[in-house]
């Protein structure tokens, strides 16, 4: 499968080599690079990782000589310089306003100039990138570095159309990405050229994606796909099933051959630790298996809450509430393989010893890449990695049975109460450093930055004024949310013999980063006047300070005199029902996200509003879900998305965006 993902890439860019030469040499340079990677005892150009990317580095290189020939044979016999910026356009558009119509057409700009095609396509570097997308033409060099997903996607598609790449990357497709893209346009493409810059394929790497079943997540982003349990499972069972656990992917989900795999563990500076590269049958037969009960939550889970008329978020998956998740895990310990390469993790964890070195961080890269090769990455504490209790783990095991692919297959990092980004799925290194990660994902990606700070202001040209504001995530605030009755939904209430039932029962989940304990949940069913502690249901046992497990809750409340009053007079009525947790360090949500808004769209945990409605008509324990066109009661708190939830999370495009509804009604049938 790693052939055929590679092959597709080289092969698509083959295609349209012509005008596509510089994304070509730099595809043939990463793929020749990682296709002949030597991992010390292992044989890795035969793997089929190896093999694909060594073809796709046959057809890239193939595609650079057309190109090179094709430059040759209509190249001018007079030498050119790169075309610079039209003298007569103002690229200061910060202070402008452009309308942008749900459709994602750039607005028309008849007072720019018309840049020709070929023009933009020599803007194809670090020194100048030029962009088109649908017949406007962008300068976006200075957002090189601000790029989210790291500056090689960018390079990638420089002097290009956005578009084909954009068909693929669809998270792109938000009017608010195209009204921010504005203030880089420099002019406008004649409608011919707008036609002919857009046609070619981008070669799409998720073709081999497992297949997944659209009843179980809800796509929060379809390539690379992220998804989420519908809200009211997740009170069903204390651990989520394998199938319904959320999936947070950044790239392409790799088909990994366990024969193949290989981990391989290092350190930076001399005698650091000894290098060793391990089969996943040694981690399986070398080291005592161990295994442990964790909740996973992605930094960004209620990024949506975030994203409205007043603030925008430009980093995706725009998660609505449910990417978080329990499971077991069984795998060997890091600091046992850590042992066996030579580190002596007992002294250092009790403080009798410095790491060599001046080590400091655990880096660690997935074998995960996008299309240039630039792999998956994050990196964290050694002192997490050492310690005896800390139970960080190389996991080949979720719940009893194998990792599934969309969680890992066959090595996945574990580290209880850290946040899900740090956990590297597929994971290739354990590279032991004195510095943190510099993968984009580590040190762009996941900082929090203060409610001043704005994308469009200061983060889009990276990096911001002061870096030293914007920490990186590592451990995630307490929070707690209501699951059941979920979200919009009408609750029956009708008793025997006609009278009205005079309670109604909240359950929901809870949690807090870095092994804190939840001590209590309040809940209130009237927004924030009322609170009633809730009882706490955590089938297992876990030490102070490594409750790595989430904590579900569930309340039995009696309704006011009024509200039974209403219902007997068969009215009905509303509630709004939230709750707040309290850790072991007694850290409280907060009520609103205005103190933490961020523009990364990370550590969200306001208080969760599930708006529900008792129904005096409808027998009591019926519960009818307003559920979207996805069949998910999953809404941003309060119960509405402030802009239209298309396919994938982001706004219907009509040129890309098939219909949901009938999607998942094939996909069902």
């Amino acid at each position: 499968m790693f052939a055929r993902q590679a092959l597709a890439v080289g092969l698509r860019s083959a295609s349209s080599a012509g005008r596509r030469s510089n994304y070509v040499r730099t595809l043939g340079s990463q793929a020749q690079r990682l296709g002949r990677t030597n991992t010390g005892g292992s044989n890795y150009n035969n793997t089929s990782f190896g093999r694909g990317l060594a073809v796709a580095a046959a057809a890239a290189t193939m595609a650079t000589a057309v190109a090179s020939v094709t430059k040759m044979e209509e190249a001018p016999t007079t030498t050119t310089a790169k075309p610079s910026t039209p003298a007569t356009t103002n690229n200061n558009n910060d202070n402008k306003f452009y309308s942008i119509a749900a459709d994602n057409n750039p607005p028309p700009r008849p007072e720019l100039p018309t840049i020709p095609l070929e023009d933009v396509s020599e803007h194809n570097d670090e020194e100048s990138m030029w962009f088109t997308f649908r017949g406007a033409v962008y300068d976006m060099t200075g957002f090189l570095q601000g790029h989210p997903g790291g500056a090689p996607r960018l390079l990638m598609a420089a002097g290009q159309d956005l578009e084909p790449f954009w068909d693929i990357y669809r998270q792109h497709f938000r009017g608010h990405v195209i009204q921010w893209m504005e203030k880089y346009r420099i002019g406008n493409l004649s409608k011919e050229d707008a036609v002919k810059a857009r046609d070619f394929v981008h070669g799409d790497m998720f073709e081999s994606d497992p297949k997944r079943q659209p009843q179980d997540l809800l796509p929060a982003t379809s390539k690379p796909f992220n998804g989420e349990p519908r809200i009211e499972t997740l009170t069903d069972s204390y651990l989520t099933p394998n199938n319904k656990f959320y999936v947070r992917n950044h790239l392409a989900v790799p088909d990994i051959c366990p024969e193949e795999y290989r981990l391989i563990v290092k350190g930076k500076g001399k005698d650091t630790i000894k290098k060793k590269i391990y089969k996943l049958q040694d981690l399986k037969t070398k080291f005592p298996k161990h295994e442990v009960v964790t909740t996973l939550q992605c930094a960004g889970n209620r990024r949506e809450d975030l994203h409205d008329k007043d603030h925008k978020i430009f980093i995706s998956p725009h998660w609505v509430v449910g990417a978080m998740s329990t499971a077991k895990w069984g795998g060997v310990r890091l600091r046992d393989v850590l042992a066996d390469c030579g580190l002596d993790v007992d002294a250092i964890a009790l403080g009798e010893k410095m790491p060599p070195n001046g080590i400091e961080h655990i880096q660690m890269e997935g074998y995960d890449h996008d299309e240039t090769g630039y792999t998956y990455g994050g990196s964290f504490p050694i002192e997490k990695a050492v310690d005896g209790l800390g139970e960080v783990l190389l996991a080949y095991e979720m719940n009893g049975e194998d990792l599934p692919r969309d969680h890992g297959y066959p090595v996945r990092v574990v580290i209880p109460g850290h946040v899900g980004a740090r956990q590297v799925k597929w994971v290739h290194k354990i590279i032991l450093s004195n510095q943190e990660s510099k993968k984009s994902y580590q040190c762009k990606s996941y900082r929090h930055f203060a409610p001043d700070i704005t994308f469009e202001k200061d983060l889009a040209e990276w990096p911001p004024a002061r870096l030293d504001q914007g920490p990186i995530i590592h451990e995630q605030p307490v929070t707690s949310f209501v699951c059941n009755p979920p979200q919009g939904s009408t609750i029956g209430v009708k008793g025997v013999g006609g009278g009205i039932k005079k309670e109604v029962t909240i359950k929901g989940v809870a949690w807090s980063g870095g092994g804190r304990k939840v001590e209590r949940v309040d809940v209130s069913i009237d927004g924030r006047t009322s609170w009633t502690a809730a009882e706490l249901y955590k089938p297992i046992s876990q030490r102070y300070n490594h409750h790595w497990a989430w904590t579900q809750f569930y309340l039995t409340i009696p309704l006011s005199e009024e509200i039974q009053e209403k219902l007997k007079r068969g009215e009905k009525v509303k509630l709004d029902v939230t709750s707040k947790a309290v850790d072991s360090a007694f850290n409280v949500q907060p009520e609103t996200m205005a103190p933490y808004w961020n523009p990364r769209g990370i550590a969200i945990n306001h208080w969760y509003h599930s708006m529900v409605e008792l129904d005096p008509t409808l027998e009591a324990g019926q519960v009818q879900r307003s559920e979207s066109e996805f069949g998910f009661s999953n809404t941003p708190s309060g119960g509405h998305f402030d802009r239209q939830w298309g396919l994938g999370g982001w706004m219907v495009d009509p040129k890309h965006d098939n219909d949901p509804r009938k999607e998942r009604k094939d996909a069902m049938a």
